[in-house]
């Protein structure tokens, strides 16, 4: 009995110790979690590479890089057109003639406006000299009145002498399309689009509806491009000036090129995409532009692949992350990453060559594609909790501690219903989780 109470008492000594010594640790060795929580992303998906560290693709499209656009006379009716989409034209090539018929109307009417602004002007001088000279001899208390005529009349002459310089021009521009009344190509090219002489209507050579306002379009040249579309949460990935590899679809052939414009401006809407957290939301979609090293072996038209990088197939120099995510101290560079628990903590990590053109930094230890990161601001602190999911407010929600004072009403008991495993609605995971 005495050899029972005797290891009963050391094993509760042992656990008290224990649960002091966990207490301990935790009150003045352990760190607490911090309140608040920070918003992370995967290095995938700032870097604009997969999981597994394969580059991104965007889709492409081969364009015309230059694109002229040529439009019939407001003032004039095309009688014909002698072009049509697709088709290859010559600088000085006929591309559609004006109706003469009209155009000697116009003319005849053109050269009567002329007339009468002629006269108008002419009038009005002689009529400003007449007020000038009873300006002279009128009594006092009406020369305010005639003054105001006068500079009616100067305002009036001046309107119409612009109109005048207008209307000139137009009968300048008009007697030499009487002289040749077909308009020829300015350039040499391919025809991309055409449309109908009333400006509605027309497709250009892909057979799709062209989105121009030109009555013709042509393709200068073979001077080519690529058309990128690139989403709203990768386009920080994308920087004009960036290298990037051009791949066939259709075999191994490739072309280098570099971006030389992103087009934030214009933004098309996609359908829904599904994130991680279950949420459905409108993703917007911008068109960025890579100029071509060579375009040799491209056709119009011809659907590509684009992908970031100087075209080596794998990175001799480590995992490029953006420079300011990269906290440097005297001590070492580290970044805020996401541990197991999901709580801040800072990484060490280690350095290779910087690009301070694109403002990137070789990462060779420390990170991979899969770690999660927090950008550096001051709030960050480490053992906050780490979210996927942009930050809300604290105020954007109720706190239950503002009610208090309130009377709320006792609810009643529900009653206890089973439901059949067959009623049950089959959990089906977000798009993107594990498997």
């Amino acid at each position: 009995m005495k050899t029972f109470l005797k290891i009963l008492l050391t094993a509760v000594i042992l656990a008290g110790l224990g649960y002091g010594g966990w207490w301990a640790y935790n009150r003045y060795f352990a760190e607490a979690p911090k309140e608040g929580t920070v918003y992370v992303q995967s290095v995938s998906a700032i870097t604009g590479v997969g999981p597994a560290g394969r580059t991104s693709r965007y889709s492409g499209v081969v364009e015309a890089k230059n694109v002229i656009e040529v439009n019939p006379d407001k003032d004039l009716t095309v009688k014909e057109c002698f072009v049509s989409a697709g088709d290859k034209v010559e600088a000085g090539a006929p591309l559609f003639s004006y109706d003469v018929a009209s155009m000697e109307i116009a003319y005849e009417q053109l050269q009567l406006d002329i007339k009468g602004l002629e006269n108008g002007i002419q009038t009005g001088r002689e009529k400003v000299e007449s007020l000038k000279k009873y300006l002279a001899r009128v009594a006092e208390f009406k020369k305010y009145e005639v003054q105001v005529q006068i500079q009616t009349e100067e305002l009036e002459i001046r309107k119409k002498e612009y109109d005048l310089a207008g209307k000139r021009e137009q009968a300048e521009d008009m007697a030499a399309a009487l002289e040749n009344t077909v308009v020829c190509s300015p350039v040499t090219g391919k025809i991309r689009s055409v449309k109908s002489s009333d400006g509605t209507g027309g497709q250009d050579y892909y057979g799709e509806g062209t989105q121009s306002n030109a009555y013709i379009t042509i393709v200068a040249g073979n001077d080519y491009c690529v058309k990128g579309t690139v989403s709203e949460q990768t386009i920080h990935t994308l920087q004009e000036g960036m290298p990037v590899r051009i791949t066939s679809r259709v075999d191994d052939s490739r072309w280098q090129g570099r971006i030389y414009r992103i087009n934030t401006e214009e933004a098309k809407q996609s359908g829904s995409r599904y994130y991680y957290d279950g949420g459905g939301e409108q993703a917007s979609k911008y068109e960025f532009f890579v100029e071509l090293d060579t375009s040799e072996g491209l056709l119009m038209g011809q659907h590509v692949y684009i992908e970031p990088g100087a075209g080596d197939d794998d990175a001799e120099d480590g995992l490029l992350l953006p420079l300011y995510y990269v906290v440097e101290t005297e001590d070492e560079p580290f970044v805020y990453a996401a541990d197991e628990n999901n709580r801040i903590e800072k990484r060490p990590v280690v350095l290779g060559e910087r690009n301070e053109e694109q403002g990137t930094v070789a990462i060779l230890e420390g990170l991979s594609f899969l770690d999660r990161i927090a950008f550096p601001d001051e709030s960050v602190q480490v053992g906050m909790a780490a979210s996927e999911t942009a930050y809300v407010p604290d105020d954007m929600g109720m706190d239950m501690g503002e009610l208090g004072g309130m009377d709320l009403p006792d609810m009643p008991d529900m009653p206890d219903m089973d439901m059949p495993e067959a009623d049950m609605p089959e959990e089906v995971p977000a798009e993107g989780a594990a498997g």
